[in-house]
C-alpha cells in the first residue's frame, strides 16, 4: 500500500475521503476520525478484499472535521451525492442507502425510504431502468421524483431516524395518514401542529388552518435546511425573525422562535443518541475487518455470519441452566437467544451439561445454523461439544440437508474459551493464546463469553427464586 498513514488527525467527528489524485474513491463518516482512519492501516491481510483494493488504488487521504455527529452524517451524504465514489457503490448496494422524502400536500409529511423511485404517489412516473438513487439522473443533493422531494443518500438509517426525531421536537410536522375526530397524541406532546389533521379544524371554513399553512411550511423548510447542511444560515434567519418580532412587540412569536433556536443548538450538542446510532452503523461496517481477522485466527475459509455462545450456571448442581446467545455479523441478536433447563444431568457436571444443551439445540434444524460455536470452559467442554455434534450426525448428508443446504465446508467450527488464560481450544488440538492475537478478536470472544454467562445466570436466578417461593 503506497498510501501513508496521516501523522495528525482529529479525534472529533467528521468525514474522510480516500482519493486517487483528485478523484474520490470512497467517502466515510466517523464519530472519531482518528480511531476510524487508523483502522484502515492495520495489516492488509486482515482487511476485506474490497477495502484492500481501494487502499491499493488510493493516493491521498483527506479528512474534514465537523462540529457534531449530525453534521458528519449530513456531510457524508452530500459528498457521496456530489462525487459518486466508486467504492461507496461497490461496498454498499444502492438499495441500502436511506433517503428522506417529503410529500406534495397542503401539509407535507416526511418519511424515510430506501427507494425514492417507488413513491406512494397516485400517479407514479415511469422510471428508466438505468436510473438508481446514485445515477446522474438525480443531480445535486436534493431531487424530485413524481413530485416528491428527496434528500440523500444517507448511510446510517438509525442516526437519520434519530435526527428527524430530534428535529420534530423543534419543528413539528404531521405523520398522520388521514384526518381524525380527536387531536392526535403527537399534537398533545408537541410533535404535530394538530390543526393539519383534525377534522374539526380542516373541515371548518372559518378555521384559521389556511392562515397557519405558512407556519407549517416554515417548519418543513427548516428541516430541509438542516438536512442540506445549512444550519448556520437557518440559525441566523431565526435570530433575525426573533429580533423583528420583539421590535414589533409580538412577544409570543419571539418566545417561540427563541425556543426553536435553543432547541436547534441543543440537537447539535446532543451527542448521546446520535453517537450511539452512528457507532452501531460503524460497528456493522467494521465487522468485515473483524470477521477477516477471526477467520485468519481460526484458519477457516468459511464466512462467519452467525456465532452461538454457550454457558452453564448452577449452584451445587441445583436448578442448573444452559444458555445459547447469538451474534449476527458481530452484533448481539437477542431475538435468537435460547435458554435450557438441564434435565438429564444430576450433580455438578458442567461437561455433561454442555453436551446435553448442544444435543438439544442441534435437534432444531429449523433454527439458522452457526458458522462458529463457542462454549465456556476448557478441553473438557470442547470434547463434550464435539461429541454432541458427532451424535447429531451433523456431518452426514441427511442432516446437512436439514440445515438449509449446509455444505461440508460449512460444518461449524467449535471452540472452548478458558476464562483466566484467555486460551481458545479448537478441534484438532490447537490452543490459541487470544492475548497474542489482534485485540479486536480477543474482545469479540470476551463479549460472547460474558453475554452467554450473563444470560445463563439470569435464568438460573429466576429458577432459584421460583423454587424458593414454592417451598
Amino acid at each position: 500500500m503506497s498510501l501513508k498513514k496521516p501523522k495528525r488527525i482529529s479525534n472529533r467527528p467528521g468525514v474522510y475521503i480516500f482519493s486517487y489524485g483528485s478523484k474520490p474513491l470512497y467517502v466515510g463518516k466517523a464519530i472519531n476520525l482518528k480511531k476510524r482512519v487508523v483502522s484502515y492501516f492495520r495489516k492488509s491481510d486482515g482487511l476485506p478484499p474490497k477495502i484492500q483494493k481501494m487502499l491499493g488504488e488510493a493516493t491521498t487521504l483527506k479528512s474534514i472535521e465537523t462540529g457534531s455527529e449530525i453534521e458528519a452524517l449530513i456531510k457524508e451524504a452530500e459528498l457521496i451525492k456530489r462525487y459518486r465514489p466508486k467504492y461507496n457503490s461497490l461496498m454498499r448496494d444502492d438499495k441500502n442507502y436511506f433517503f428522506v422524502g417529503i410529500t406534495k400536500e397542503n401539509f407535507p409529511r416526511i418519511f424515510i425510504t430506501h427507494q425514492p423511485y417507488k413513491t406512494r404517489s397516485p400517479k407514479p412516473e415511469v422510471r428508466n431502468k438505468s436510473q438508481s438513487p446514485m445515477s446522474k439522473a438525480y443531480s445535486g443533493f436534493g431531487f424530485r421524483v413524481s413530485g416528491f422531494r428527496y434528500f440523500g443518500p444517507f448511510t446510517s438509517g438509525g442516526a437519520l431516524h434519530t435526527t428527524l426525531k430530534l428535529l420534530r421536537r423543534v419543528f413539528p410536522y404531521c405523520t398522520c395518514k388521514g384526518t381524525h375526530k380527536r387531536p392526535c397524541l403527537n399534537s398533545q406532546i408537541g410533535k404535530c401542529p394538530g390543526f393539519c389533521c383534525t377534522k374539526a379544524e380542516v373541515g371548518n371554513r372559518k378555521s384559521d388552518v389556511s392562515k397557519r399553512r405558512p407556519e407549517y411550511g416554515r417548519n418543513i423548510r427548516s428541516i430541509v435546511a438542516v438536512l442540506m447542511g445549512q444550519k448556520p444560515r437557518l440559525t441566523a434567519k431565526l435570530k433575525k425573525r426573533m429580533k423583528a418580532a420583539v421590535k414589533n412587540e409580538r412577544y409570543e412569536e419571539a418566545a417561540k422562535l427563541r425556543d426553536q433556536i435553543f432547541g436547534l443548538e441543543d440537537i447539535f450538542r446532543h451527542r448521546g443518541l446520535i453517537r450511539h446510532q452512528i457507532s452501531k452503523e460503524e460497528g456493522r461496517g467494521s465487522w468485515l475487518e473483524t470477521e477477516a481477522m477471526l477467520r485468519k485466527t481460526l484458519k477457516s475459509s468459511t464466512a462467519v455470519i452467525r456465532i452461538e455462545g454457550y454457558d452453564i450456571s448452577n449452584i451445587a448442581g441445583k436448578e442448573a441452566t444452559g444458555s445459547m446467545v447469538v451474534f449476527t455479523n458481530g452484533q448481539a441478536d437477542k431475538s435468537q437467544y435460547r435458554k435450557f433447563r438441564i434435565k438429564t444431568v444430576i450433580g455438578i457436571n458442567d461437561v455433561d451439561m454442555i453436551k446435553e444443551v448442544l444435543t438439544r439445540r442441534l435437534k432444531h434444524a429449523e433454527w439458522p445454523h452457526p458458522q462458529l460455536i463457542v462454549v465456556d470452559g476448557g478441553k473438557g467442554q470442547l470434547g463434550a461439544a464435539l461429541k454432541a455434534l458427532r451424535k447429531s450426525e451433523i456431518r452426514s448428508p441427511r442432516l446437512r440437508r436439514r440445515f438449509v443446504g449446509q455444505a461440508k465446508s460449512e460444518v461449524p467450527v467449535v471452540a472452548a474459551l478458558a476464562k483466566r488464560e484467555e486460551i481458545l481450544y479448537i478441534e484438532g488440538g490447537r490452543a490459541i493464546a487470544l492475548k497474542k492475537q489482534d485485540p479486536v478478536v480477543l474482545r469479540l470472544f470476551q463479549r460472547i463469553r460474558d453475554e452467554s454467562h450473563r444470560f445463563a445466570r439470569a435464568y438460573h436466578h429466576k429458577l432459584r427464586e421460583k423454587a424458593f417461593l414454592q417451598k
